[in-house]
């Protein structure tokens, strides 16, 4: 069974109506990515040859369009164009996938899976993931016999009072050989209380054929297999995937002064020794490097990138913006497509106009520059090393600041000797 070709399978071809924002559920954001992405970087280092993804006919378009600017062109799209189940859509999986082979099996819609359970999963031939949850309630009810035996996979809508009671859930996670699978799901029927054509009954019987394994979570790890189906969920996940960040970066050695105030997205760097104060919000791409301070109530967007010991302080909003070594921002300013040179001092309240309303334009400051309180640099423009812009100055676009040179006034005019 390990030797055959794997293939990933993700069943997202839900309505997303209780989501209720009239948008694809995998196109919600979650720390700074598409809550799909992440189930995507959960397998992305599997050893698939084939990676399949099942929409709606809804959601379709907008999904696909951004497959195609995120450049996930690995992942094959196939339509199930009636919600008739989900062991209905991994059939319409199937229908383009070879007659043998091995199938994970992952929903679209359970963004917290860890890389590591799901090769775990793949390490013990045909194999279900299951969990020991606290509250069990709408989740498929795991059901064995006394020697711990699977028996089957009992839905919420199906079960009884004692089985009701049951702890151990269904993730909807599966590694199930192909060939039998797709006999499994052939003979299956919809005789259920919803109507719909189940995948839990065919898997359970090609594990059983198979004598399959169970990998099951304990309650402190079930988190993984939460599944996003409204918003009250998505928060929960945003929490949870928050804090995991937010322990990787404490554990490399970032100073959190007050974690539950700080919110740090996915694919963020922040070097060793770096410090980052009460109420940031760090997004996705942000680079810190060494001794850097960043905050208190420091906003850095996409494209910030601070050199070692640069500093953002107080309501320091910053967007594609370059701060060299040692350079400082401290209080109230803007810095939007902006390079700045090592150990240039900000002022208080400085702008850089970036957006002239319909195109953005570049600043540029030297090394050792200064940008007196107030400021507004129009761009395009460039400040040269050891220049001085005088507080409440307005430098207009293409009007250079020459190297040492200094100005001020509205507009700005070199000082005379």
């Amino acid at each position: 069974m390990a030797d055959l070709p794997l293939h990933v399978l993700v069943l997202a071809g839900g309505n997303s109506t209780r989501i209720r924002t009239g948008g694809p559920k995998a196109l919600l954001d979650l720390c700074g990515i598409p809550l799909i992405e992440h189930i995507f970087r959960a397998c992305e280092d599997l050893p698939a040859v084939s990676r399949t993804l099942i929409l709606g006919p809804t959601h379709r378009a907008k999904v696909e369009g951004w497959l195609d600017e995120s450049d996930h062109n690995e992942w094959n799209v196939v339509e199930q164009t009636v919600a008739r189940g989900t062991g209905d859509a991994v059939l319409c999986g199937l229908e383009q996938l070879p007659p043998t082979g091995r199938l994970l099996i992952l929903c679209g819609d359970t963004p917290l899976l860890r890389s590591s359970t799901l090769q775990l999963l793949l390490d013990q031939g045909d194999a279900m993931l299951t969990a020991d949850v606290e509250n069990p309630y709408g989740l498929g009810r795991i059901e064995r016999d006394t020697d711990g035996e699977l028996l089957a996979i009992i839905e919420q809508a199906d079960a009884s009072d004692e089985q009701l009671e049951i702890c151990e859930i269904n993730s909807g996670v599966f590694v199930l050989d192909i060939e039998k699978l797709r006999s499994a799901l052939e003979a299956a029927d919809d005789n259920n209380s919803q109507g719909e054509v189940y995948l839990t009954t065919p898997a359970v019987k090609v594990l059983q054929e198979c004598n399959g394994a169970t990998v099951t979570l304990p309650v402190d790890e079930s988190e993984q297999i939460s599944g996003v189906n409204d918003l009250h969920e998505m928060a929960y996940a945003n929490f949870v995937m928050r804090h995991r960040i937010l322990e990787e970066h404490l554990d490399s050695g970032v100073i959190i002064d007050d974690p539950s105030s700080t919110f740090i997205e996915v694919d963020v760097e922040i070097a060793p020794g770096a410090r980052i104060m009460p109420y940031c919000v760090l997004r996705s791409s942000v680079k810190i490097g060494a001794e850097c301070v960043v905050g208190p109530f420091a906003h850095l967007r996409g494209g910030t990138e601070l050199d070692d010991r640069a500093q953002v302080g107080n309501f320091v909003e910053t967007k594609n913006a370059h701060l060299g070594e040692g350079a400082k921002s401290k209080h109230l300013t803007y810095l939007g497509d902006v390079e700045i040179g090592a150990k240039s001092n900000i002022g208080c309240g400085t702008i850089t106009a970036n957006y002239d309303g319909k195109n953005k334009h570049k600043t540029t400051i030297g090394n050792n520059a200064f940008i007196g309180s107030g400021a507004i640099l129009v761009a395009p423009v460039n400040v040269g090393d050891n220049a001085t812009v005088g507080a409440g100055a307005v430098v207009t676009a293409n009007h250079d600041v020459p190297a040492g040179e200094i100005v001020v006034g509205v507009p700005a005019k070199k000082i005379s000797k």
